[in-house]
């Protein structure tokens, strides 16, 4: 019985750290202040949502360089930049140069995203809903959204800091309905913004820094 609530008492105090000290700070990692408050292209495409999030990166290159590699951006394109081997257990990985990883340069026929694509999370076949552009700036803004009860926005916007220097933020806002499905997408959710998210952020980062010289 001591170790049956040794365990309880060490879950509990794991789900307090996580709720008080970890996920407000994952929720925003990396974005200041003004970055979370301030109003983004396709804020309004779901204006009550349940689940937030603010991620933000500085990238030591020029946002026209930074660009190329996030337009390129989805499964069986160029890839998540992201943890490639977790990628390869959810059977979501690869890119259209590798069947295991993500792109490790700029892919010219993947450059013409337009107003309409869809950029998919995962093979069609496994039936999960992808992101469709709904607003597009070359070099500035990237708008995508999932239209349906549980739908969700994923907006990327590149702020050039100097001639040199970009931040690229990242803001997710999603709605579910109640039920064992809105749980499961909240489960997911929390998950990608806590591991997968921030490494993709750090791929694209090292990538265009890489590609700069710097």
């Amino acid at each position: 019985m001591q170790t049956i609530g040794g365990l309880i008492l060490a879950v509990v105090a794991l789900a307090v750290v996580y709720a008080f000290i970890v996920r407000p700070w994952h929720l925003h990692r990396g974005a200041t202040k003004d970055e979370v408050q301030r109003s983004l292209p396709g804020d309004e495409l779901v204006p009550n949502p349940k689940f937030v999030w603010n991620q933000a990166i500085t990238i030591h290159a020029p946002a026209a360089e930074v660009w190329p590699w996030l337009v390129q951006i989805g499964n069986q394109r160029a890839g998540w930049y992201s943890w490639d081997a977790i990628h390869r257990l959810l059977g979501v990985a690869g890119s259209v140069d590798h069947e295991d990883r993500s792109a490790d340069r700029i892919i010219p026929e993947l450059q013409n995203l337009q107003i309409g694509d869809v950029i998919q999370m995962m093979p069609e076949d496994m039936g999960t809903p992808g992101y469709q552009v709904v607003f597009i700036e070359p070099g500035r803004a990237l708008v995508t959204h999932i239209d349906d009860e549980n739908g969700a926005s994923w907006v990327w916007v590149l702020d050039p800091i100097d001639a040199e220097s970009t931040r690229l933020i990242v803001r997710f806002r999603q709605k579910w309905e109640p039920g064992l499905m809105g749980l499961a997408i909240w489960i997911g959710d929390e998950l990608g913004s806590l591991v997968m998210q921030p490494k993709t952020l750090s791929g694209i980062k090292q990538r265009a820094e890489a590609a700069a010289g710097q």
